[in-house]
């Protein structure tokens, strides 16, 4: 009976978050994302309950995995490993969190994207910090490899970049390149996140929409021009290490590639539904759920499992094993 009353009380709730849905057609309006009713409808009672509890199931596991961690780490690791570790392994945490956000608020989804890949920017300029702290050093990392060792920074996703050296050693220079990259992330990002919003309050532009006469798909490019080369800094860390063998007593490799999966998978993924969605891969849904609306609830339910699992193997390296904490 306690059942049927939640259910009933979560039904009500959410189905006077927004305006009537009479008059709701979202097979005319393909690039409009449904508003907390209009989702919650669509799935109906069996499915948006299911789907919110998951939700919020996954978000307590993954805040209470982190806090176990946190506890952890203030017990065995120095202070210059600590605020990093703690920021590369808070991802899982906060994406749970932000989609679980997202399941109440579909509209504001762009937003919060936009505003966890500015998070994961940072993350990855302390994963930057956590490795370079391992090797001792910009000197020591390049001793490490050796000053007169040839490498290659034509690394994915900047394979076909001709301004690259194909065959070059590593200097202080090109690390600060490197890290440079990645550090830009959070910044490029944030600024751009800050133009978009400006500009859709504005009544300038309106997300969705591919045309060269918008500013939103140069923002968009911009994003990815900037989400792109820090992803090569990144992987060219990746590369040295796991090419000479270096910093495996902290399992490096373990951590770099489970790095590489969170931000592959979640980024690409996102790039690809969208990219099927444009181009008319996806459908609306019976009447209930417009093209984009579908596509949002494909994200949301891939990221609901990949954070799930991705945080759990994430805590298991992290925590279960003494010679893995970096």
């Amino acid at each position: 009976m306690k059942e049927v009353i939640n259910t009933t009380m979560l039904s009500r709730m959410i189905s006077t978050t927004d305006a009537t849905v009479e008059d709701y057609n979202p097979c005319s309006e393909p690039d409009i994302l449904p508003t907390t009713s209009q989702f919650y409808n669509a799935l109906g009672p069996a499915g948006g309950i299911s789907l919110y509890t998951f939700g919020a199931l996954n978000s307590v596991i993954q805040t209470f995995l982190y806090i176990i961690l946190v506890k952890n780490f203030i017990n065995s690791l120095d202070k210059t490993r600590l605020v990093p570790t703690l920021w590369v392994t808070s991802i899982y945490m906060v994406i749970s969190t932000f989609n679980l956000i997202s399941l109440f608020l579909p509209q504001a989804n762009d937003f919060l994207w936009l505003a966890y890949k500015v998070y994961v920017g940072i993350a990855m300029g302390h994963f930057v910090d956590l490795t370079l702290t391992l090797f001792g050093g910009e000197s020591a990392m390049i001793n490490h490899v050796g000053e007169d060792t040839p490498l290659s920074f034509r690394v994915a996703p900047c394979c076909l970049c001709l301004f690259l050296p194909k065959k070059a050693t590593l200097t202080k220079n090109m690390l600060r390149l490197m890290r440079g990259s990645v550090y830009q992330i959070p910044y490029t990002e944030s600024l751009c996140l800050i133009v978009m919003i400006s500009l859709q309050l504005s009544g300038y532009v309106q997300s969705g929409g591919i045309s060269f006469y918008s500013p939103h798909i140069y923002i968009t490019i911009m994003l990815a021009l900037s989400f792109f080369f820090g992803l090569w800094g990144l992987f060219m860390f990746f590369s040295i290490t796991k090419k000479f063998n270096l910093l495996g007593s902290y399992q490096y490799n373990k951590k770099s590639a489970l790095m590489r999966l969170a931000i592959i998978i979640i980024n690409f993924q996102s790039m690809i539904i969208d990219t099927c969605n444009k181009f008319g891969a996806v459908s609306c849904m019976d009447g209930r759920l417009s093209s984009s609306g579908v596509s949002y609830l494909i994200k949301v339910i891939c990221i609901l499992i990949e954070s799930l699992v991705l945080g759990c193997v994430s805590f298991y390296i992290y925590y279960k094993d003494p010679v893995t904490q970096m």
